[in-house]
């Protein structure tokens, strides 16, 4: 019996180093400190005095610091300084900044099915609607968009549209009969279909181009919203415009993550993080475009007369929009897809639930909007 309780005492002598160090690193573990903070730079060649960016993404940016508690902040280095708005995506996906701002359509080699969204500004009516149905289309309904964004290691966070097109010009206009013969700056093919179907020439220009294009005289007009007028300091140059609506630009991603920055992020952050897109896609559309828009044209008007369009340039508008699908058809016949026709339908049937389902349900109230945002998208894909 003595030798059995020696025994005994030896084993629980030699147990307790054992015992004791988990005791201390359980105790360690209660105490431990949260997630170290990393810092994220964030890259975009949009102005930085552009309200894309101090109203739309740089919010945006704040409230992801605000609810992970300061464990993701992020460095914003815009203008083009580290990466233009061209080639921004490579810079994203190689790298050169963690995240940033990229548009679809400058990469439709690599994204042939993603930057089809960047074709669709004609059928874009009403600003939630085209936020809520671009969303959907690429985190739901497009499964080969979101195969080429894991392909290219980038993770996207949500599409922006943005407020309608206006044409502008560097003589006052008024009517369908004013644009006839003149040059328009266009950023992108809708638009550029659009001149053509005004009667205008097409001269593809880039954003950061067009102030000089008009001012020497290279293009008379412009299609873009009315808010960057001042963002791209066209305050002096244009001398009319036609501020029907004329269609809303969409396909840029302005919150994109490359994947191995998007994998430093823990989990419980991710989720936060997504948690707050539905509203941040309501305050970016909202604060980034429609009040500026509201603001340039009054801060405006007195010098820059501001015409609402004359019925012949409305019902051309009409008549655009009708062709558009078959457009987008013969875009994705272009590129080969295999399966074009069927995924623009799909596309286009999006935006029509979103324009004619769904607007009527959601019009005017923010809540309900992120709610039908948060069940269709964003509560869906897994980030």
């Amino acid at each position: 019996m003595r030798h059995h309780a020696t025994a005994l005492r030896g084993r629980k002598r030699a147990l307790m180093p054992g015992v004791l160090a988990a005791g201390l690193l359980a105790a360690a573990m209660a105490v431990a400190p949260p997630a170290a903070a990393d810092s994220f730079t964030y890259g975009s060649g949009v102005p930085e005095r552009s309200a894309a960016n101090g109203k739309g993404v740089l919010p945006i940016l704040d409230q992801i610091a605000e609810v992970t508690e300061g464990r993701v902040s992020f460095t914003p280095i815009l203008g083009g300084q580290l990466v233009s708005i061209p080639n921004a995506f490579d810079g994203i996906r190689d790298g050169v900044v963690d995240s940033g701002f990229f548009i679809t359509q400058f990469s439709a080699t690599q994204l042939p099915y993603s930057s089809l969204i960047s074709e669709m500004t004609g059928l874009g009516g009403d600003p939630y609607a085209t936020m809520g149905a671009i969303n959907e289309i690429l985190f739901v309904g497009c499964q080969n968009c979101r195969d080429e964004m894991r392909v290219a290691g980038i993770v996207p966070l949500l599409m922006q549209s943005a407020s309608p097109l206006a044409t502008m010009c560097t003589k006052p206009v008024a009517s369908a009969a004013d644009l006839a013969g003149l040059r328009a700056s266009t950023i992108g093919s809708p638009e550029a279909r659009w001149a053509t179907a005004l009667g205008m020439t097409p001269m593809r220009t880039s954003i950061v181009d067009i102030l000089p294009a008009l001012q020497l005289g290279q293009s008379d007009c412009t299609i873009i919203g009315t808010s960057w007028i001042r963002s791209y300091g066209l305050e002096d140059t244009v001398k009319g415009v036609i501020d029907m609506p004329q269609g809303i630009i969409a396909g840029a991603a302005p919150i994109t993550f490359n994947r191995d920055s998007w994998g430093r992020i823990a989990k419980e952050d991710q989720a936060r993080i997504i948690g707050l897109m539905p509203a941040a896609v309501w305050d970016y559309v909202t604060n980034a475009y429609l009040l500026p828009d509201a603001e340039v044209k009054a801060a405006l008007s007195a010098r820059i007369p501001f015409a609402p369009g004359d019925d012949e340039m409305h019902r051309r508008w009409t008549g655009f929009q009708e062709g558009e699908v078959a457009a987008l058809k013969a875009l994705a016949r272009d590129r080969k897809l295999a399966d074009g026709d069927a995924v623009v339908d799909r596309m286009v049937a999006t935006f029509r639930i979103w324009h004619e389902r769904l607007l009527p349900a959601f019009k005017g109230d923010r809540a309900k909007f992120e709610a039908v945002l948060n069940e269709r998208v964003f509560s869906k894909y897994p980030f």
